[in-house]
Order: structure tokens, then sequence, then C-alpha cells
């Protein structure tokens, strides 16, 4: 379960996330600011092609989080067995951080961790803040 954020200054203030796996610990506690401060999310990949349990991609513009307490701006679903793709255009703003949790149930209540939490990779660019 590394997390590797990559920041490329030239030309447009880039911020590569990979996540070999995303993390939830047993408080529903995921990867707290990601993008290291305030930035738009361009795109993220969730690869869950190797698990057999659906999950739920928390993302709270918030510095730190906890699912079923905090409220995510976005909830994205991945099927079992399955990795997608969300693009959005404009990029999502998120104007403090992006703090990520992943969980099997739906909804901001759900707390659930998966058991083989799958792989997220984002790309987003820097805010002038």
């Amino acid at each position: 379960m590394a997390l590797l954020t990559t920041f490329a200054t030239n030309p447009v203030k880039t911020i590569i996330v990979n996540q070999a796996a995303a993390t939830v610990s047993n408080a529903a506690v995921g990867d707290n600011n990601v993008s290291g401060g305030p930035a738009y999310l361009q795109m993220i990949e969730v690869d869950n092609a190797s698990f057999g349990t659906s999950v739920y991609v928390k993302l709270y513009d918030a510095s730190s989080a906890v699912a079923g307490t905090d409220s995510a701006e976005v909830v994205l679903f991945v099927k079992a067995n399955s990795k997608r793709s969300f693009h959005f255009f404009p990029g999502l703003q998120f104007s403090t951080g992006l703090t990520m949790c992943t969980t099997t149930t739906a909804g901001q209540a759900g707390v659930t961790i998966p058991s083989d939490p799958p792989a997220v990779n984002m790309v987003l660019s820097e805010t002038a803040s």
C-alpha cells in the first residue's frame, strides 16, 4: 500500500497520484490530502479488476476526513472485477485539498472497508490558491 504523489512544475503544474492500494483504516480514515493543497481533479482511474467486491471511492475537499462522519464531495462506484476511468472537464475543484477513502458500502454513511482495496490513479492540476 504505497502512495506516490508526483508534482510536475512545467508546463501546467500537474499532480499525479498513484495509490497501489487505496487505504482505509478501521476508523474509516483514508489517504489524507493526496494533492498537497488546493487542486482540480482532471481524471481518476479505479482498478478493481482483480477483486470480487464492488467499491465506492469517496473524495473529500479537506486535508483529512473520516468516512461516515465527514461528507464526501463525490462518491464513485466501481463494480467488482472491473476498472473504470472518470474524466472531469472542467476539473472538479478541491479548494482545501483532496482526501480519499474507499469503502464497500454506498452513501455518505458507508464505512465498511474492502479486504482487497483497488489501485487508484489520479491526474490533478494545481490551483492558483
